[in-house]
């Protein structure tokens, strides 16, 4: 008599659960080794993930200042087309960020509900917040650079911190400040 499953025969039934069981452990092993690889990733790299973090929330502040710029209608055309490109640099950066973030294993930051730059008032207002704020990025780029343990990541940061003395230095020529000095970090 053939088998079905309203009369399955014992030995049948047995090589089934067997393969069943046996394709389960496979698809288990594999969810676990990619877990457990994500995971081992996460813990190697915990000190790179985290220097990558705040470099995030750098990066989402900058953004939103530069949102915040753009939207007082105070800058003028010229003012505006370096924000605009600026800006678009750390779009780049946020995404690149966010990419070795999780691809290491770890959480990225979001941007804050809200940001607090204080009273803009002027033009100079604007380019004077955009100037401490790359500063601050590049001074965290130079100080946490040599803390990465990851190869790849660290040729990340490398034209991210190229792009932050970049638009540090416009902004302190639109300034009056001295563009000649060494950096000190």
């Amino acid at each position: 008599m053939p088998n079905d499953e309203s009369n399955p025969n014992p030995k049948t039934l047995s090589r089934r659960q067997l393969l069943r069981a046996g394709g389960l452990s496979v698809a288990a092993g594999v969810v676990a080794s990619g877990v457990s690889a994500r995971a081992a990733k996460a813990v190697r790299y915990a000190g790179d993930l985290a220097i990558l973090n705040v470099a995030l929330g750098l990066e989402h502040q900058a953004i939103a200042a530069y949102d915040a710029g753009a939207a007082s209608k105070l800058l003028n055309a010229d003012q505006l087309k370096i924000a605009v490109s600026f800006q678009n640099d750390h779009k780049r950066h946020r995404d690149a960020l966010t990419k070795f973030i999780k691809r290491y294993g770890g959480t990225p930051v979001a941007p804050k509900a809200s940001y607090d730059f204080g009273t803009i008032g002027s033009a100079t207002d604007i380019v004077k917040l955009a100037q401490s704020l790359e500063d601050g990025a590049m001074g965290a780029y130079l100080a946490n650079a040599g803390k990465l343990e990851n190869r790849e990541i660290l040729d990340a940061a490398v034209p991210i911190l190229e792009d932050e003395v970049r638009h540090n230095t416009v902004f302190k020529q639109l300034l009056g400040m001295d563009v000649t000095g060494r950096l000190k970090y």
